[in-house]
C-alpha cells in the first residue's frame, strides 16, 4: 500500500519543524479541504490524485503559508520525503519534482542542506536530552536542563546556549570539579 501523504509523510515532518500555531493550524487545515477535494489519501483514496493537488493553486496556498513562517525549509523536505515515497509512480514523482524546481533555488537548497547537518549533529551531541528543531535560520534546541539556539554565518557558529540543574556533591572536592568544568565553558562564551 502506499503511503499516506498527510499522515505518514507531512504530518511526522511537521513535528520537526517550529511553526508558529495559527499558521500550522492554517496549513493543516488547507491540505485537509485539499485531501477532501483531490482525493489523494492512501486510505479509500486515490494516491496518484497527489499529483493534480501539487500542479493546483490551492497547493501554492499551502506553500505560501510555509513562507510565511519562514518553514520553507519544511515544504522541501515534505517534497523530497513524498518524492521518495512515491518514487514508482512516475506521474507524481514529475509533479513533486516541479513544485521543487517551483520551491528552490540553488543557494536555498543549499543553506536548507547545512541546517539539515547541523540539526543531525546537534541530535547526535544532545541524545534523549532535548528537542533539535529548525527554525528559521537557525537550529533551537530545547529542554528542561539545556537551551541552545545554533545559527550559521557563513563558516561560523554562532551558539546561544543555557545550562541549568541541580547537582549533589558528596565532596567539596567534587564541587570543585564541577564549578572548574562551568567555568572552562562560560570563560569559552562571551556574555549574553
Amino acid at each position: 500500500m502506499a503511503k499516506d501523504f498527510l499522515r505518514q509523510i507531512v504530518n511526522p515532518t511537521l513535528l520537526e519543524f517550529e511553526i508558529p500555531v495559527q499558521i500550522l493550524t492554517e496549513i493543516r487545515k488547507k491540505l485537509e479541504v485539499a485531501e477532501n477535494k483531490f482525493n489523494f489519501s492512501a486510505f479509500g483514496g486515490d494516491p496518484k490524485n497527489l499529483a493534480k493537488f501539487l500542479r493546483s493553486p490551492m497547493w501554492r496556498e499551502v506553500v505560501e503559508l510555509f513562507k510565511a513562517a519562514n518553514a520553507k525549509a519544511a515544504v522541501i523536505k515534505i517534497l523530497e520525503r513524498a518524492k521518495e515515497a512515491y518514487k514508482d509512480d512516475e506521474e507524481i514523482v514529475k509533479a513533486i519534482e516541479e513544485a521543487l524546481k517551483e520551491l528552490e533555488s540553488g543557494e536555498e537548497e543549499k543553506k536548507i542542506n547545512i541546517m539539515e547537518e547541523i540539526k543531525e549533529k546537534i541530535e547526535e551531541a544532545v541524545g534523549d536530552l532535548a528537542e533539535v528543531k529548525i527554525s528559521e535560520d537557525k537550529v533551537l534546541v530545547e529542554g528542561d536542563r539545556i537551551e541552545a539556539r545554533v545559527e550559521e554565518r557563513g563558516k561560523v557558529y554562532v551558539v546561544k546556549l543555557e545550562v541549568r540543574g541541580t547537582y549533589e556533591a558528596a565532596s567539596i572536592e567534587e564541587v570543585k570539579e564541577l564549578l572548574k568544568k562551568a567555568k572552562e565553558l562560560a570563560s569559552k562564551l562571551s556574555p549574553p
